[in-house]
């Protein structure tokens, strides 16, 4: 069916149409964890290596080190 303002009733969408796999609460549900998600992304900005290393004194290499697990592997 064609989809023009006239008819716009009777064009299924969403979960109306037989195929979808998805309902409207998904898609809020899924809206929400893409914000929590971005949202992390920008709180992660100010974790990066570098920033650890300035914060602490240290050289950039010595974070990289320690987290990829090559340095201080005594401590849990």
């Amino acid at each position: 069916m064609i989809d023009n303002p006239l008819n716009r009733n009777k064009v299924h969408r969403g979960s109306q149409l037989p195929q979808s796999k998805l309902d409207e609460s998904d898609i809020r549900h899924i809206r929400q964890l893409i914000e929590h998600r971005e949202n992390l992304k920008r709180q992660a900005k100010n974790l990066s290596n570098a920033m650890i290393a300035d914060k602490f004194g240290v050289h950039l290499r010595t974070i990289d080190k320690i987290s990829q697990g090559h340095g201080w592997t005594h401590v849990p």
